[in-house]
C-alpha cells in the first residue's frame, strides 16, 4: 500500500512539472521568403483583391521564415498550426519549453491560448414529419426573399465558406442534392483532423449550411443562395476547445487563398476566457483574423451570441465585435427579438449587431429528416445567403459597399440600436424601384412626454427609439406598443399615441433627456428625429425601398412646437383617459340565522350610481386608476329584530293583530358618494378594444338615509304603511370593501363585490356581496 502511494505522489508531481499549455508564437519578421500571390491564390481570390484595392503582395501573405519555424519545432513538444496573417506558431509545450522558445532572437512574443469556441446554437433543436412542415417559411419571408427567387437572384456566382464543428450526411441528404449534382461544394477540409473529410461530426454545421443553401422537398428554399459554391471547414472540435482559435484563423487564411467571397461562421469566443473589456475587436486572435480577412475583400458574417438572458454578459461575443463585420442577431418577427440574442454596443463603443433575422429556423435534421432549431447560430447564415444574393446582383462592390447596402436595407433603416442594429435585412430596397415615401405618424409635445400619433390607430406597431448623445453614442433605447385612449370610442387617430417621457420622474433616464441629445424614432416604416433642447422638431419619413443609391434623399419637414396647422395635434395628450359610467348592481342575499331575517328570495337589495372613471397606463399591460361616484342603495329587510332593544320603537308597528301575525317588511335607502383605487391588467387585445381585469378597494360616505316600513296582516293582506323616517343614529357613515371587474373598455364590464365594514351600528348586518354591470 505504502509503494502504490509513493507512485501516485510521484506521478502527481510529475503531471505538475510537464503541464502544458498551447501558445501562440509571435515573429519578428518574414526575412529571406518569397511569394508569389498567382500560383498560390485562387483565381476568385485575385480578382477579389483587385475588387477591394487589396495589395495581393502584403506582407501579411507572405508565409512564415521557415528556419524560425524548424527552431521553434525542435523546442516544443508539439506544432499546433501556424498564420501567415499573425507571422504566428501555434504550438503545445511545457513551461521550460516556451521559455526557451521566448530565449531565441527571432520572437517577438508569446501568448498563451485561453479561448474556448461555443457553437451559438440555443438548447432546443425538434424533428417535424414531413407532412407537418410549413411551406411557407418565416426564415425566408421575414426577408422579403421572395423577391429574389422570383428575379432568379439564387447566390450564383458566389464563393461562400462555411465554418462549423462539421458537417454529417451534407454527402446524402436530399436538402443538398442540388450541391452534390452541380458540384458546388468546391472544397473542404478538417482543420482538427488534417484531412479533407468533413461529412461526419457535429450536425451543427449540417443545419447552418441548410440555412444558406436548403432545398425542402425540392421545392421549398431554406436559404436563399441555392446556386452558390461552398468550402467548408470543420474548426470546431468539444475536446480540443484551446485549438479552435488556431484552426479559426486557419481556415480564414485557407478561405482567402480558395476565393471566398464570404464567410459564415455561428461560433463565438465569450464569457468562460474573457472578459467584457475584451470584446474590443482588437483583443482577441479571432477578431484580428476576422478583421483581416475583412481587408482583403471577404465579407465575414458572424453570430452575436445567445448570452442576451445572461445577467452576468449580455453583450456580444467575439469574433462579432471586429471590425467591418457582418455581426447578426436574432428576432422571431420584425417587431420581436429573441430573448437569448446578444446586445451591443462593443467595450469601445462601436455599433453592433448590424442587423438581425429570424432565429427560429426550418433546418435539415439527421437522417434526411428536417426540423425547427434556433439561435444566432441560424440567423447568420440566413444573412449570409441573403449577402451573397447582394453580391450577385452586384459583384463590383466592395466589402465596405456591402455591409453598408445591407444595412441600409434593414428594415428600421436609418433608426439604429444596440438589440435590434437596423433591423430585418429587406431584399425589395435591392430589387424594386423607387418609391414614395411613407406618412404613417406624426409627432407632437408637450412639458413632460413628446407623443408619437399614428396616422392609422387601428394598424398599431411597436415604436422604437432611443436617446443618442452627441458623439453619436445611444445611451438608452426602447421598443414600446402603441397606447389606446380608452376615454373615446371612436378612436380617431388622436386616441392612439406612445409617450416618451422627457424627465427622469417619468422616464428610464434618471437626469431626463438633456440640451444636445436627440430622440431618434421609428414606426412603421418611418423615421424621425427629435433634437432636445430645440424649439422645433424634425420629422424625416422614410419608405421602405427607397433607393438612396439612385439619388434619393429623405424628404424633410418641420413643424414647430404646437403652431397651428402644423400637422401636429396641440391639444396636450396624456397617457390618463377619463369617461362618465353608469354602475347598477344587486345584493346576494345573505345566509340567515334564527337572529337575522334580513333578506328573502323575493325581494332584491340593489343599488345604483353614476360615476367619473380616470385610468393610467402605465405599462403595455398593467394601468392605474380610481372611480368617484354618487349613488343609491336600497336593502330589503323583514322581520327586523334589533337584539338590543334601542330602536325597536322605530322598527316594531304597534298596529298588528292580537296574534301578531303580521309581516314586517322595511325597505332601508341610503346616499353615498363613492372613491376607488384600483389597478388594471390588459388581457387582450382586440380590433377596438381590450379585455382587462381590475382589482380595487372603495370607501362609500354615506350621507343619509330612511326607513319605509310596511306590515302585511295574514288574514286580509290589508296593508298598512308608516311613513318613511330618517334613521341616522344606526347607520355607520363609512362602508369599505374590495371589488373586482371583468370587461372590456368602451363598452361595459361586470364587477362583484364584497363589504367589510357592517352598514348598521347594532344587531344583524345587511348583505355582504353585490355582483352587478358597469356601463360606459
Amino acid at each position: 500500500m505504502k509503494k502504490i502511494f509513493t507512485i501516485i505522489i510521484c506521478l502527481a508531481i510529475s503531471c505538475h512539472i510537464f503541464a502544458q499549455n498551447c501558445y501562440w508564437v509571435f515573429f519578428t519578421d518574414k526575412q529571406n521568403t518569397t511569394f508569389d500571390p498567382y500560383s498560390y491564390f485562387d483565381a476568385k481570390a485575385i480578382e477579389r483583391y483587385q475588387l477591394n484595392h487589396a495589395d495581393l503582395y502584403d506582407i501579411s501573405n507572405y508565409p512564415i521564415n521557415a528556419n524560425y519555424k524548424a527552431q521553434v519545432d525542435a523546442i516544443v513538444t508539439s506544432n499546433e498550426g501556424e498564420s501567415r496573417w499573425l507571422n504566428a506558431l501555434a504550438v503545445t509545450a511545457t513551461e521550460e519549453e516556451i521559455a526557451a522558445v521566448q530565449a531565441l532572437p527571432f520572437v517577438a512574443s508569446i501568448q498563451q491560448i485561453t479561448t474556448e469556441a461555443w457553437l451559438t446554437q440555443y438548447p432546443t433543436s425538434t424533428t417535424t414529419p414531413l407532412t407537418q412542415l410549413d411551406a411557407q417559411l418565416s426564415q425566408v419571408a421575414l426577408m422579403q426573399g421572395e423577391k429574389f427567387l422570383q428575379k432568379n437572384i439564387n447566390g450564383k456566382g458566389v464563393r461562400i465558406a462555411v465554418f462549423d464543428g462539421g458537417f454529417p450526411g451534407v454527402d446524402t441528404h436530399p436538402a443538398f442534392k442540388h450541391l452534390r449534382d452541380n458540384h458546388q461544394i468546391i472544397k473542404t477540409w478538417n482543420f482538427a483532423n488534417n484531412k479533407e473529410n468533413v461529412y461526419d461530426y457535429n450536425q451543427h454545421g449540417r443545419m447552418v449550411l441548410s440555412c444558406i443553401a436548403g432545398i425542402m422537398n425540392d421545392t421549398t428554399m431554406l436559404g436563399l443562395a441555392p446556386a452558390a459554391e461552398f468550402l467548408l471547414a470543420r474548426t470546431e472540435v468539444e475536446a480540443e476547445k484551446k485549438k479552435e482559435e488556431v484552426w479559426w484563423v486557419e481556415a480564414l487564411e485557407w478561405a482567402d487563398q480558395n476565393g471566398a467571397h464570404i464567410v459564415s461562421s455561428s461560433l463565438g469566443y465569450g464569457s468562460d476566457l474573457h472578459n467584457l473589456k475584451d470584446m474590443d475587436g482588437k483583443t482577441s486572435i479571432v477578431a484580428k483574423g476576422a478583421s483581416t480577412a475583412a481587408s482583403k475583400g471577404i465579407l465575414v458574417c458572424t453570430a452575436m451570441g445567445n448570452e442576451g438572458s445572461d445577467r452576468d454578459w449580455k453583450v456580444l461575443v467575439t469574433p462579432a465585435d471586429a471590425e467591418n463585420v457582418l455581426s447578426v442577431g436574432a428576432v422571431s418577427s420584425l417587431e420581436k427579438l429573441e430573448i437569448y440574442s446578444s446586445f451591443g454596443p462593443t467595450a469601445d463603443g462601436r455599433r453592433k449587431p448590424n442587423i438581425v433575422a429570424c432565429g427560429l429556423d426550418m433546418v435539415a435534421q439527421a437522417k434526411g429528416n428536417y426540423g425547427y432549431s434556433q439561435g444566432t447560430s441560424f440567423a447568420t447564415p440566413l444573412v449570409s445567403g441573403f449577402a451573397a444574393c447582394v453580391k450577385q446582383m452586384h459583384p463590383d462592390w466592395t466589402v465596405a459597399q456591402l455591409i453598408e447596402e445591407i444595412e441600409k436595407s434593414g428594415n428600421h433603416y436609418p433608426y439604429y440600436d444596440y438589440a435590434f442594429g437596423y433591423g430585418v435585412p429587406q431584399a425589395g430596397y435591392f430589387t424594386d424601384s423607387k418609391k414614395e415615401n411613407v406618412h404613417t405618424f406624426d409627432l407632437a409635445e408637450d412639458d413632460e412626454c413628446i407623443y408619437v400619433v399614428p396616422v392609422n390607430p387601428f394598424e398599431c406597431h411597436k415604436v422604437f427609439y432611443n436617446i443618442m448623445n452627441g458623439d453619436g453614442s445611444i445611451e438608452d433605447y426602447d421598443a414600446k406598443e402603441i397606447y389606446l385612449d380608452s376615454s373615446d370610442s371612436s378612436l380617431n387617430a388622436k386616441d392612439a399615441v406612445c409617450f416618451i417621457w422627457k424627465h427622469g420622474s417619468g422616464s428610464k433616464f434618471s437626469s431626463g433627456l438633456k440640451d444636445g441629445q436627440t430622440v431618434n424614432i421609428w414606426y412603421n416604416g418611418q423615421y424621425a428625429k427629435y433634437v432636445v433642447g430645440k424649439d422645433k422638431v424634425q420629422q424625416k419619413s422614410y419608405a421602405r425601398n427607397h433607393d438612396l443609391r439612385a439619388g434619393g434623399e429623405f424628404s424633410d419637414y418641420c413643424h414647430h412646437k404646437n403652431k397651428p396647422g402644423a400637422g401636429f395635434y396641440t391639444k396636450k395628450r396624456s397617457i390618463y383617459s377619463g369617461r362618465l359610467v353608469l354602475n347598477a348592481s344587486f345584493m346576494v342575499p345573505s345566509m340567515w340565522t334564527p337572529t337575522d331575517n334580513i333578506h328573502q328570495t323575493d325581494r332584491i337589495s340593489r343599488s345604483f350610481s353614476f360615476s367619473w372613471v380616470n385610468n393610467w397606463q402605465v405599462a403595455k399591460v398593467y394601468g392605474l386608476g380610481f372611480r368617484l361616484g354618487f349613488g343609491f342603495s336600497w336593502y330589503a329587510l323583514q322581520d327586523y329584530q334589533d337584539p338590543a332593544g334601542v330602536y325597536n320603537a322605530l322598527w316594531m308597528n304597534t298596529d298588528m293583530n292580537a296574534e301578531g301575525d303580521g309581516i314586517k317588511k322595511h325597505n332601508l335607502k341610503t346616499t353615498q358618494f363613492d372613491l376607488e383605487l384600483y389597478q388594471r391588467f390588459i388581457l387582450a387585445n382586440l380590433s377596438n378594444s381590450k379585455l382587462y381585469l381590475e382589482t380595487g378597494v372603495y370607501g362609500d360616505w354615506i350621507t343619509g338615509s330612511r326607513l319605509k316600513t310596511k306590515i302585511i296582516y295574514n288574514e286580509n293582506h290589508r296593508q298598512t304603511i308608516v311613513e318613511d323616517k330618517y334613521f341616522r343614529d344606526g347607520i355607520n357613515k363609512l362602508d369599505c370593501g374590495v371589488r373586482l371587474r371583468f370587461g372590456f373598455t368602451n363598452w361595459f364590464a361586470i364587477y362583484g363585490q364584497y363589504r367589510i365594514t357592517p352598514v348598521l351600528k347594532e344587531g344583524v348586518d345587511l348583505p355582504k356581496w353585490e355582483v352587478g354591470i358597469q356601463i360606459f
